[in-house]
């Protein structure tokens, strides 16, 4: 029960040997995404046809600048992209046939082959521009036959439903693989179409009406396709699964649209690429949902990681990460304050002293806030007084509803004590989430414990008004078996009790409060004033022993706002579970407070260390009746009449005999 210094309040830096982000060497994001960059080379190198890849990320998170970083320094990226073109096939002008070219050769294919064209024309012999053709697009077996059936077709006179022979619909202008990012999808715009013309009435299509679509300018390369955007319109899943299936896709409409040619069916064009889906947990939790087989749809998956633990290679990784953010957004120097800072910052967002986060995008946001006070100031420099001030604004401009919780207890409608001890009375720690907020703040809470004569039944009258949740009712569960078992193993308590969350009028969850409340009950059952300078957190398991919590940061400076608005008394503080001690990255103003002794934190590991420190009595043994467990025992036995004491000695006295007669 040693109270935490306020050095254990934060993460230490000490060793960090970077003086400037200047004198650091670039990490982009992918650089650091290990796992990711094996499954892109895995991906590259499968066997299989179109073979798909499952990213999972996280919200905010750049997957198209991430994917596309993984790709360029990856050492065997996948490219097989070809150049497409749709003519006229001349045994049937309503399907139209598709031509693979080598990539980037298309438009000049198209030129030589206006010049085979005249020279038909003209009846001269085009052997040698033929050969020229072929031998430049490799000799490929379906041009060649093309060309000879173009060249019957022109020597009979054959006619031709559009003067150009060529729809040159995808022409690759660089030599890396062709990496598409899809956005707003339709069908149209992933599939292609097929457009109409009407003349005089009539309605007609032909090869130079077709519109490729994204999944054919995808081929040889990388289709990216958030899960979200299918989730949305989950057709296009099922239509995009048979494409990948069978290595083609048709162009056939959406069923609500048919076509208005049925007899104009051009070709399937064969498919190519390689398929990476991203999104982040919830996302692929409810497409798993949509589509049952699509775990095993999805040949690769992998994870996009944010959190690494705290060591010399995370910390190099982390610093260049933050100079590759600088660089890209041309922002001012970090000194070695700055970057501390920065690291702190990480660890907060983890919740843990020895883990930091990667989150780029609350980096960036930060970072360029820093360096718009830094530039007004006309620093050089970014230092952590720019970043303690951007994280000061930030906090400010999402406060308001803190405010208002605050004006609460200055108001005094919010009951809440920081000081005095009451029976049955406890300061609990919640954290508030409010959906569409991204600030979460700690508010302290009022639990109560009253008993009564009755059946030994603990009863929680936020569960019977139907305003808690399922983990709320399990940790109240495990606090009356905790109960039962410490004074009710052999006789039946003749107590119940009655918890509830004083003033608390939304839908609670969670088991941090069971710690809270078993402490409220044990007072009440004893009779013991419980210190309201103290405020509590922790779960607890059937054996008594604390568990950790989480949000342990804003618990403790929502108490600690509240015991500032009240007024510091010196012994205010907090009693949270030992094994959370890695989870504090508290505020400045509660390690000041800390370090001058103005506001403790106390750790425990067992129910009996929280009692000795809230009601300054020992725990003890049930039979010791001068401690706070025997004084709760000689009441329920004085409750029990005759049969209580008595008769557990009783009935020990009597298996006592009846296991000596058996010897």
């Amino acid at each position: 029960m040693t109270e935490l210094a306020a050095e254990a309040l934060l993460p230490d830096f000490s060793d960090l040997s970077c003086e400037k982000l200047s004198a650091v060497q670039p990490i982009s994001f992918a650089e650091t995404q290990e796992r990711a960059a094996s499954a892109i080379l895995r991906l590259n190198t499968a066997s299989q046809s179109c073979p798909a890849l499952l990213l999972s990320g996280f919200p905010g998170v750049n997957y198209e600048r991430v994917i596309m970083d993984l790709i360029d320094d990856c050492p065997k990226p996948f490219n097989r992209s070809f150049d497409l073109c749709y003519t006229e096939n001349l045994k049937n002008p309503f399907r139209p046939i598709w031509l693979k070219l080598k990539a980037g050769t298309g438009p000049e294919f198209c030129d030589l082959l206006d010049d085979l064209f005249k020279l038909l024309r003209l009846k001269l012999d085009a052997e040698e521009l033929v050969k020229k053709i072929l031998r430049k697009q490799d000799n490929d077996e379906k041009l060649a036959e093309y060309l000879t059936e173009l060249s019957a077709h022109v020597a009979q006179d054959g006619v031709f439903t559009h003067p150009v022979l060529m729809n040159l619909m995808i022409h690759q202008l660089q030599p890396q693989p062709p990496v598409i990012y899809a956005r707003d999808l339709t069908w149209r715009s992933l599939f292609g179409s097929i457009n109409y013309v009407t003349e005089q009435g009539s309605v007609y299509s032909n090869h130079h009406l077709l519109e490729a679509g994204l999944l054919r300018e995808a081929n040889g390369g990388y289709l990216i396709i958030p899960v979200d955007e299918l989730l949305m319109k989950p057709q296009l899943w099922f239509k995009l699964h048979n494409a990948l299936a069978t290595g083609y896709l048709d162009w056939s409409a959406p069923e609500d649209t048919p076509p208005q040619t049925p007899f104009f069916q051009p070709e399937a064009t064969p498919l190519d690429i390689k398929l990476i889906l991203v999104g982040d947990r919830i996302s692929i939790a409810e497409f798993n949902l949509l589509d049952n087989e699509f775990s095993e749809k999805i040949f690769l998956r992998t994870d996009l990681i944010t959190e690494f633990p705290y060591d010399d290679d995370s910390v190099a990784q982390f610093t260049g990460l933050l100079c590759h953010i600088r660089h890209h957004w041309e922002l001012l120097d970090f000194d070695a304050s700055a970057i501390k800072e920065l690291m702190r910052f990480s660890c907060r967002l983890c919740e843990h002293q020895r883990i930091l986060s990667f989150a780029e995008t609350q980096l960036v946001a930060l970072m360029q806030l820093a360096h718009s006070i830094a530039s007004e100031q006309g620093a050089e420099l970014i230092t952590a007084l720019h970043i303690k001030a951007a994280l000061s604004e930030q906090e400010y401009r999402l406060n308001y509803i803190v405010e208002q919780s605050d004006q609460g207890i200055v108001d005094q409608q919010i009951l809440l004590q920081t000081e005095g001890e009451v029976v049955g009375q406890i300061n609990g720690l919640s954290v508030i989430q409010i959906m569409g907020h991204p600030y979460d703040f700690g508010e302290p809470v009022r639990l109560t414990a009253t008993v009564h004569m009755g059946d030994g039944d603990v009863s929680d009258i936020e569960r019977k008004a139907e305003l808690a949740g399922h983990i709320h009712a399990k940790a109240m569960m495990i606090i009356h078996g905790y109960l039962s078992t410490l004074f009710g193993a052999e006789n039946p308590s003749p107590l119940s009790a009655n918890l509830v969350f004083e003033q608390s009028y939304s839908e609670i969850d969670g088991d941090s409060a069971a710690l809270t409340g078993l402490c409220a009950l044990l007072s009440a059952l004893a009779q013991q004033p419980i210190y309201q300078h103290l405020a509590v957190t922790g779960a607890v398991d059937q054996f008594g022993n604390v568990q950790p919590v989480g949000g342990l940061n804003e618990k403790i400076e929502g108490f600690f706002r509240v015991c500032s608005i009240q007024g510091l008394n010196g012994k205010q503080g907090v009693v949270i579970p030992e094994s959370n001690y890695l989870q504090l990255i508290l505020s400045d103003e509660v390690i000041e407070a800390v370090k001058n002794g103005q506001f403790h934190i106390y750790p425990v590991g067992h129910v009996e260390e929280a009692v000795e420190l809230l009601m300054g009595c020992p725990a003890g043994s049930i039979d010791d009746e001068r401690t706070l467990f025997g004084r709760i025992r000689q009441r329920l036995d004085d409750l029990n009449g005759p049969s209580g004491r008595n008769g557990l000695l009783s009935t020990l006295l009597r298996r006592l005999r009846a296991l000596v007669g058996l010897a």
